[in-house]
């Protein structure tokens, strides 16, 4: 049996600024304490609450701050199905493709969640490019008021699988990285807000 405790709030009580002022409540640190008797039931209730990861070390060896090696960050990582919309240009990659755009469903139509640079292979662009030349439009799919520029886009048909560690208050992917287009068509499959 697994047994532990649970306290996640906005910053450990003590915690202080590097001014020695006091951190406010309203500060958006998350911070889990407890006991704990298997690590993998904190990591779970981790993920669950939208955390980035966890802190870990072991747990018989003695206490040392700083970046020496004593402590593992575990991310959690996430991977769903999203739309491409579109790509941004780039003169140096192959396929020219410096970013995939890519859309969730929300509600009866499409929003804009970000884009993905890594995890193209060099032996996917030109194919991934052919497939998008064929799918261009004038008309962006989704609404966007990004800074990109040189942005080409696609009728909403191929669905990519992406890696992620979490979303942004406006719901935009982070460290986000492309593992390959879907195999199966399926728009039931892609991510719904």
């Amino acid at each position: 049996m697994v047994s532990f405790s649970v306290s996640i709030r906005a910053n450990r009580p003590d915690e202080t600024t590097h001014t020695g002022q006091q951190l406010s409540r309203t500060t958006r640190r998350p911070y889990i304490a407890g006991q704990w008797s298997a690590g993998s039931s904190c990591y779970t209730i981790a993920c669950e609450h939208g955390l980035e990861g966890i802190i870990a070390k072991d747990r018989n060896s003695a206490y040392r701050s700083g970046r020496l090696g004593y402590w593992l960050k575990i991310k959690c990582i996430q991977s769903d199905s999203f739309f491409i919309v579109g790509w941004e240009y780039s003169g140096v990659t192959r396929g020219h493709i410096g970013s995939l755009l890519l859309a969730a469903h929300k509600g009866d139509g499409l929003v804009y969640v970000g884009s993905v640079g890594t995890g193209i292979k060099d032996s996917q662009a030109w194919n991934l490019r052919a497939l998008m030349d064929k799918l261009k439009t004038n008309k962006p799919p989704v609404a966007y008021s990004g800074r990109r520029m040189d942005l080409t886009w696609v009728l909403p048909t191929l669905i990519a699988e992406i890696e992620y560690r979490a979303r942004t208050s406006d719901v935009k992917l982070r460290h986000a990285s492309f593992k390959g287009l879907r195999e199966k068509q399926d728009n039931a499959e892609v991510y719904r807000l």
